[in-house]
């Protein structure tokens, strides 16, 4: 049988199975959620229901970041910091016997909401794997159903004039090729010389550094991204050592001409001028790389032209309909 036993907030379950005994931390939660794991527990000791597995909830998260490092190094960082306040909440417990409803609850009532769903959704990828490894048998998240991110808006992009200050700055010709290239920073952080060729810019998904749809693109060079070229690496474009290395260069330079903004605004800048110029959904979402059309589409929206021009259609449409002789339509 089981027993429970407090010291000071945090609650722990002793238990012996084949003649060993057994504790473990539960944490800090309440009386009632520690008396529900030791009849869980009970009844697996007495052979109710199959025996779980005993990993917590943090530990799960940990395995999965230790994968996620070697898998996908460019983005480890931000999943540590995503996955951070879901483990402070829910990594105590046992992984198999985190609640769904207590999961959906916490991500729509906290208030970086957008934050917290992109921690459900990833902790919904880790329990995935967990459960294809073995390390769980069973998996709650799987009934949790993270909730639509809550903002909406057109994405953010410099005008002219701003481009122009950012191109006067200390690494303006870094900005300048960003900016005429659409190329995301960790993409930008392991492009070299060797990439391009024939005037394109050939970005490639490698084990060292993978495209995050995961397959290459080939960007023509205008006349800006060549003569901005000639500014840079002449083996690695820029050096730097990480990522967010460029982020907090661009965050300077940004500051130093007055400009407001983030370095992912060149790269809404790129899609945007493109759209606005008449370029097609799908040569756009070739060009940025994009995974699919629907991440296009929030583009769609920076082209009014292209909305004028389809009520006025509608509008001659009408006026013709109109004019058009009557007995002509009757005789059809």
């Amino acid at each position: 049988m089981a027993t429970l036993r407090k010291r000071g907030p945090a609650w722990f379950l002793d238990w012996r199975e084949n003649g060993e005994r057994f504790r473990r931390s539960l944490g800090k939660i309440t009386r009632k959620e520690a008396q529900a794991i030791q009849a869980e527990k009970d009844a697996e000791l007495h052979g109710i229901i199959e025996p779980r597995s005993g990993v917590s909830c943090a530990a799960l998260i940990a395995d999965y970041l230790a994968w996620y490092k070697k898998a996908r190094p460019t983005t480890y960082k931000r999943a540590v910091s995503a996955l951070r306040p879901f483990v402070e909440r829910f990594g105590q417990q046992a992984a198999e016997g985190v609640d769904p409803r207590k999961v959906e609850m916490w991500e729509v009532e906290r208030e970086a909401r957008a934050a917290a769903n992109k921690a459900v959704v990833l902790a919904k990828a880790a329990y995935r794997r967990a459960m294809r490894t073995g390390s769980i048998r069973l998996n709650p998240l799987d009934r949790v159903k993270a909730s639509a991110p809550p903002v909406s808006r057109a994405p953010s992009y410099y005008k002219p004039h701003e481009l122009h200050a950012l191109y006067g700055a200390a690494r303006g010709p870094l900005w300048a090729f960003m900016a005429n290239t659409g190329i995301r920073r960790s993409e930008m952080a392991k492009a070299r010389r060797g990439d391009v060729r024939d005037g394109l810019l050939y970005v490639e998904s490698i084990p060292s550094g993978r495209t995050k749809s995961g397959k290459w693109r080939a960007i023509p060079l205008n006349a800006a991204a060549l003569g901005a070229l000639d500014a840079l690496g002449e083996d690695r474009l820029v050096e730097c050592a990480h990522v967010d290395t460029l982020s907090d260069w661009f965050d300077q330079d940004a500051e130093s001409v007055g400009v407001r903004g983030t370095l992912h605004w060149l790269r809404h800048t790129f899609c945007t001028a493109l759209v606005q110029s008449g370029v097609s959904l799908h040569t756009v979402k070739d060009l940025a790389g994009h995974s699919s059309i629907t991440v296009t589409e929030k583009y769609a929206h920076h082209a009014p032209q292209q909305g004028r021009r389809a009520v006025d259609i509608l509008d001659a449409w009408a006026q013709n309909g109109r004019s058009e002789n009557p007995k002509r339509r009757a005789s059809r």
